[in-house]
């Protein structure tokens, strides 16, 4: 197609260019990338990076420059087309802005993924691959579980679990081994994600563990737990961008499915069960690009990652993300 603009956040500063731009350069596209404003050299050093993989000079390039005027970069004809992964608000603009040059754009914005438990599951694996997926980049994550729905029969036995190892977590330095939750990336992040807890506690809500940031320097939260939510409260209809994980209760999977799919998100589900007809029932009524059976939520380069609803639309990786940015043109030629 030519010429793709990408803006980028700063969460998974090196992961989310690369998946972006090594599908496309291959499909034979160029890259321009804004990326967030606070890791300008991550954004340098990946095209440093491409340069010395032997791509030619100007295929791809970093732009350095604020967010107002990467939106002003689509009305130039030189750009085809554009993608962004980031917040729910900034896809919305950049996705009028592109509308305006009619040109196709990926947008890849948040996610409220719930990650559900059944009763044959392996509850030692859910509850550990729970923390692990909630806890990922200390909780920064746009598929990190942020819903916990348990089936009743197995929910009490699932949440003393989940609580004890939260409350085990080791805080500190991201740079010490021994680290397993560091800060959130500004105090802004940490002071939003504390406003919504207390109003998630104002409504009726119960803390199990934590519930206020941590105590010392740096920007850090405490491993949070969230019980008995009111559907009201931010914890059931908003992005919880940090340690903090909300739980549910349900008497069977069409519940479950039904709690799942009342959110404007739709990004990924991980489901723990080991009934075959739950599988094909989740697999399809969960309102989601991505759902992953006894397994957290991951990006992969071998499948196309993606979501459904405000979580955005278009795919990167796999067969469908490398195509996302080619023409396919029809050609007949009678002889």
């Amino acid at each position: 197609m030519g010429v793709i603009l990408a803006v980028m956040p700063w969460n998974f500063p090196f992961w989310q260019v690369f998946r972006f731009i090594a599908p496309n350069l291959m499909a034979g596209n160029g890259g321009l990338l804004k990326h967030a404003s606070n890791v300008p050299q991550c954004a340098l050093k990946v095209e440093e990076i491409l340069l010395k993989a032997g791509f030619p000079e100007g295929v791809f390039q970093t732009l350095l420059i604020a967010a107002p005027k990467a939106e002003s970069l689509l009305a130039d004809d030189r750009i085809a087309a554009a993608t962004l992964t980031g917040s729910e608000n900034a896809g919305v603009h950049f996705g009028m802005a592109a509308a305006k040059g009619i040109k196709k754009v990926v947008l890849e914005l948040g996610g409220s993924d719930p990650f559900i438990v059944m009763p044959s599951a392996d509850l030692e694996q859910a509850v550990t691959n729970g923390v692990k997926s909630r806890t990922l980049n200390n909780g920064q994550s746009c598929i990190s579980a942020k819903r916990f729905i348990l089936h009743e029969e197995i929910a009490d036995e699932f949440i003393e679990r989940f609580v004890n190892q939260m409350k085990s977590l080791v805080s500190g330095d991201p740079m010490d081994a021994k680290t397993e939750l560091g800060p959130l990336a500004t105090e802004d992040a940490r002071r939003s994600l504390h406003a919504d807890v207390l109003t998630t506690l104002s409504c009726g809500a119960t803390v199990l563990a934590g519930g206020k940031p941590g105590v010392g320097m740096g920007n850090f939260y405490e491993p949070t737990v969230l019980v008995d939510i009111p559907i009201n409260s931010p914890a059931y209809r908003e992005e919880f961008f940090g340690p903090v994980a909300s739980m549910f209760r349900v008497a069977d999977a069409e519940e479950a499915i039904r709690l799942a799919n009342d959110s404007r998100f739709g990004l990924g589900a991980s489901v723990w069960t080991n009934n075959p007809n739950e599988i094909d029932c989740f697999a399809g009524g969960l309102e989601a690009g991505m759902v992953f059976v006894n397994k957290m939520v991951v990006s992969d380069p071998r499948l196309p990652f993606g979501g459904v609803k405000r979580s955005g639309h278009g795919r990167e990786l796999g067969v469908q993300g490398i195509r996302e940015f080619t023409n396919v043109k029809s050609v007949w030629v009678n002889s």
